[in-house]
């Protein structure tokens, strides 16, 4: 009997010790370029939103979680276990952690941060000079860099959180090789002059635009590898590891982004009469996924994602409702149900002839515009970004228009979709190019609901308004298409 009782006891004190529904707290104040609120995300996961005061401070409760590696929008990958209570502290321009699971979590960004000392970065990216380097000394880069991040890792004694991480330099390894293999050679002020080449209006019948872009990007190399090499470096990027794994698929953002090249590379490298004859680069790929991906998990998020795409950028009703049908009596992951029900919804919503969503976005001047205010005039709204070729090339034609149509019934709307760490960029920009209208900016880049209400997730893009409010053209024509001259004459 007393030796029952002594293990009842034993139980009820092993019980209370555990994490009360094995729930995590995360808290603390954002950076200053963090977005306003942040999406905690791992595929087959239902999102959790952090919403921060105006101060930037937020405490959040998770429910039920598996442990492993989430991505907590601008702050990055957090590693999680049931009772973790993480405090996120401002430092400098970056952040550290404190409380239960800092340990981790500062050694995941130690990790990365210790690649600064084998390749040369500025505010996050590489200086030209990396692309210059020979291939033995990049091979040489990559392996100490992994060998100085395995090194700081072993701190932790939680040998799982080690294998992942580990797992995760790896892969980010290779997809630092395959930008270097992108950019190798690549000369910077070539680069720059090719860059506002692509960036400048184009001119009507202009013939020999792809001559010359062609020998522009060829110039930009001042040396290229060899065939081997190419092929040395593929074999390190794409070879070797399963593209099955759903561990690594639920945790590491940089295995996500490998199998992503991967499946791109197959594309290329086998599918390419599809593409000459015109297929959408989203259905080859869903053929490839079918054919290479047998893991349930990672297939179907791969289904999801590309149904998404493809619905996002489809005008055909009769496709739409098509692609639409076969996924949902497919699709097992609530979460990607309600995803897509929420994209088809949408489209169906948020169409033509409908009331359009209302938005409250900051100007460049620091003032608040509501869309609602702007009622009594058609509104035309350009969704760019300044780190966008395409969407800057059209703002000589916006520029027209706009003096075009000076003192009549519209109004001209550019909203940037910058990230909040750019901000600046974008005033600048703006200021620099004397840009008109009504400049705005979102305040978390895609993920506001103005911009996922009309399945954005592509731009430049363009809407129409009515002074009614509803909505003329979902996907209006762009500024440098005579078409839309036509239509804004025919509506002035």
């Amino acid at each position: 009997m007393k030796q029952r009782l002594r293990n009842m006891l034993l139980c009820f004190a092993a019980a209370a010790a555990l994490p009360a529904f094995s729930q995590v707290k995360i808290s603390g104040r954002l950076p200053p370029a963090a977005a306003s609120n942040l999406l905690l995300t791992m595929p087959g996961q239902e999102p959790l939103k952090v919403q921060a005061d105006k101060n930037g401070r937020f405490a959040v409760t998770t429910g039920k979680i598996p442990r492993g590696v989430y991505q907590l929008g601008a702050i990055g990958p957090v590693y999680l276990e049931p009772g973790y209570a993480l405090e996120i502290i401002p430092e400098g321009d970056g952040f550290r952690f404190k409380g239960k699971g800092s340990t981790e979590n500062n050694l995941i960004r130690a990790a990365a941060d210790e690649l600064k000392k084998y390749v040369p970065m500025y505010n996050g990216d590489y200086l030209y000079s990396f692309y210059q380097i020979s291939l033995p000394e990049f091979r040489q880069k990559m392996a100490a860099w992994q060998q100085a991040a395995a090194n700081i890792l072993s701190k932790s004694d939680n040998a799982y959180f080690r294998e992942l991480q580990n797992t995760a330099v790896a892969f980010r390894a290779k997809n630092i090789a395959q930008d270097w293999w992108l950019n190798y050679g690549v000369d910077s002020l070539k680069r720059i002059a090719f860059q506002k080449m692509l960036e400048a209006p184009k001119e009507m019948n202009d013939t020999t635009l792809h001559v010359r872009l062609r020998k522009a990007f060829n110039e930009m190399r001042t040396k290229t590898l060899t065939r081997q090499e190419r092929s040395e470096i593929d074999s390190f990027s794409f070879h070797g590891w399963s593209m099955n794994n759903d561990d690594w698929f639920r945790n590491l953002a940089s295995y996500r982004e490998a199998l992503d090249g991967r499946i791109t590379n197959i594309m290329y490298a086998g599918y390419q009469k599809e593409m000459n004859a015109g297929q959408p680069q989203e259905m080859i790929k869903l053929q490839i996924i079918s054919k290479e991906i047998t893991s349930p998990f990672i297939r179907e998020y791969y289904q999801y994602q590309q149904t998404a795409n493809i619905l996002k950028m489809n005008d055909n009703p009769a496709e739409v409702d098509s692609l639409y049908k076969n996924f949902m009596a497919k699709v097992t992951n609530e979460v990607y149900r309600k995803s897509i029900n929420e994209v088809y919804a949408n489209l169906k919503k948020y169409g033509d002839n409908q009331p359009a969503p209302d938005f409250e976005f900051e100007n460049v001047h620091g003032a608040k515009v509501k869309l609602s205010n702007l009622k009594g005039k058609y509104v035309y709204i350009d969704v760019w970004a300044t780190w966008c070729g395409p969407c800057k090339r059209e703002i000589p034609f916006l520029t027209t228009m706009e003096k075009s149509f000076a003192g009549k019934n519209i109004h001209f709307v550019s909203l940037s979709v910058d990230r909040q760490a750019d901000k600046e960029k974008w005033q600048a920009y703006v200021k620099d190019n004397q840009l008109k209208g009504e400049q705005l900016i979102t305040d978390n880049d895609f993920n506001v609901d103005f911009i996922k209400k009309f399945n954005i997730n592509a731009i430049p893009r363009f809407i129409l308004i009515g002074p009614d409010g509803k909505i003329v053209s979902a996907n209006a024509k762009r500024p440098s298409d005579p078409a839309l001259q036509q239509q804004l004459n025919g509506l002035l």
